[in-house]
């Protein structure tokens, strides 16, 4: 008998052969998971988790039910700031402090540091209010770009619009307009279009930016329904949420509704799926080693208090 043909070498060409074939399946499939990829629950009682952000080696988000943000040390859950009745749903910096977006109060909030209040901001620089702003992006300039969603019902009047605030913070501006609930939104990749998530028509748009941050015509980036399967139950409110171009290069789409973040490159093709418990996913971001490390807020229940979530990290 030769010594690589006995009954254990046999089990062990077996093993390797399955292994080997397991691993051919898995690289031809769109958004096949590694095996190293691990998802972990960070804070299990978070309710309605929304707009994470990696700050100081410590990851803030907000709990959209309770009107917080929270901090997570890397082991230590703490509440960072309160307010009653403002409904927080985003977090981004600016001028080396924070903006909160408002969504109950209808205002975006500014704190320093340590959480003190310093302005809040109603109304765009013509005076019209806005309504419900949900989630912000960096214009690359200084400024940022933010959402205001309008109401939460695919039966109301399609009022989502996109403002930009200046880098001075002095100047608020509708940029667009006429958007089926406009939610998450990104600059993109060639530094000249803003991708912003259309959620109550399941699709992301694109406008080019034009001069002083305004913004020009609008085109379809993409549907979900073409990004990826549909899930079981998905419903009329099934959606993009948060959306953001991550550190790889790739855009990363919160679909609400059927717990997994979709994974695309450039060209709109699949790369990976992050999938989690909670079905309401809300946003994500990125760690101190960029994209082998997201963040990822979610809901159980988006429809009745007290809007029971979770907040994972996923790594690779």
């Amino acid at each position: 008998m030769n010594s690589g043909s006995g009954p254990r070498a046999g089990h062990a060409l077996r093993s390797w052969c399955r292994l080997a074939l397991l691993a051919a399946c898995l690289a031809g499939l769109p958004g096949a998971v590694a095996l190293a990829q691990k998802l972990a629950t960070i804070d299990p009682d978070a309710h309605y988790p929304e707009g994470p952000l990696w700050r100081d080696g410590k990851l803030f988000y907000v709990e959209y039910a309770q009107s917080n943000i929270k901090t997570w040390d890397g082991g230590r859950v703490a509440v960072w700031w309160h307010k009653d009745k403002c409904g927080a749903n985003a977090l981004i910096p600016f001028s080396g402090h924070l903006l909160v977006a408002c969504y109950d109060d209808n205002s975006v909030v500014e704190v320093d540091g340590s959480g003190r209040q310093l302005r809040v901001v109603r109304a765009d620089s013509s005076g019209k209010p806005f309504i419900g702003p949900n989630d912000f992006a960096a214009d690359g300039h200084g400024g940022i770009y933010f959402s205001a969603s309008g109401v939460y019902d695919i039966k109301a009047p399609i009022t989502g619009a996109v403002l930009h605030m200046s880098a001075d913070g002095g100047n608020v501006t509708e940029v667009a307009n006429t958007i089926h609930y406009s939610n998450g939104l990104t600059l993109a990749k060639d530094q000249q279009h803003l991708l912003v998530a259309e959620m109550l028509a399941g699709r992301v748009l694109s406008f080019v930016i034009g001069p002083d941050g305004r913004l020009g015509a609008r085109t379809v980036w993409a549907r979900l329904e073409d990004l990826a399967p549909p899930t079981p139950h998905e419903d009329a409110y099934n959606g993009p949420d948060g959306l953001k171009l991550g550190p790889d290069g790739n855009y990363y789409i919160a679909q609400n509704g059927s717990g997994r973040v979709l994974v695309v490159d450039e060209n709109r093709k699949l790369v990976r799926m992050i999938e989690v418990a909670t079905p309401y996913v809300t946003n994500m971001a990125f760690g101190a080693n960029g994209a082998d490390t997201v963040f990822v807020t979610g809901a159980f229940e988006q429809w009745k208090p007290p809007f029971p979530g979770a907040v994972y990290r996923w790594t690779r």
